[in-house]
């Protein structure tokens, strides 16, 4: 009788550690990627069209990675992903709170999506890569999460909780004191600011970001 108590509370363990996952992704990462597709192809677009409702794997949707143990998505690839044909209003502004449910993501590719802004803050703890070029970017989206004990303590240099390595802002419309924050990531190695029309060696003077093992002015 013992053991068969025991074998029903295991089964009900893992059946509420599995009640956040549909068929090898979770609910709501999943939900969120099909909030992410919605707002890439408002009104009328037709892109990635393997992200399907009826369809519950969201790590076998194009341009989704998913960690192998933990059906976690940690990367995200949407480069070029906006339908152009089919008469999309650009440039595009995305809220930022669609990508915080993925707070595994790793990975996060938004390259030539014609974005004029990223709205609110991108604070993802585990993000290492972050590609934005070959859009209409006049700022950097915040990624930091500011509290009320932080305000009082903006002289602090580095940024707690963001853990960026790679940020690629090529390409886009900055303007001089866009790299305000990113001066304070300390964790940053490797920075591409290339035909931003920045004067960025008078911007990164002075600070840790010129010590990054890469950077392209």
């Amino acid at each position: 009788m013992k053991r068969l108590l025991l074998c029903m509370w295991i089964w009900v363990l893992l059946a509420l550690m599995e009640s956040g996952r549909s068929m090898g992704c979770f609910e709501e990462e999943r939900n969120a990627l099909l909030n992410i597709k919605a707002a890439f192809n408002h009104p009328n677009g037709s892109s990635l069209r393997s992200w399907r409702d009826d369809d519950g794997n969201c790590c076998g949707w194009e341009s989704v990675r998913c960690d192998n143990t933990t059906s976690r998505v940690i990367h995200l690839d949407l480069r070029n992903k906006r339908d152009w044909e089919s008469g999309l209003t650009w440039p595009l502004v995305i809220d930022t709170s669609l990508f915080l449910p993925l707070d595994e993501l790793q990975l996060l590719d938004l390259t030539g999506n014609f974005l004029s802004d990223l709205n609110g803050t991108l604070h993802l703890k585990k993000l290492k890569r972050l590609y934005l070029a070959g859009n209409w970017l006049e700022r950097v989206p915040s990624l930091y999460k500011q509290t009320s004990a932080d305000a009082q303590n903006l002289s602090s240099y580095q940024l707690e909780g963001v853990n960026l390595e790679v940020l690629d802002l090529s390409l886009n419309k900055l303007v001089n004191d866009a790299l305000m924050d990113i001066t304070r990531i300390t964790s940053l190695k490797a920075l591409d600011i290339s035909f931003c029309e920045l004067n960025a060696s008078k911007l990164l003077k002075g600070t840790s970001v010129a010590m990054l093992s890469f950077i392209t002015f």
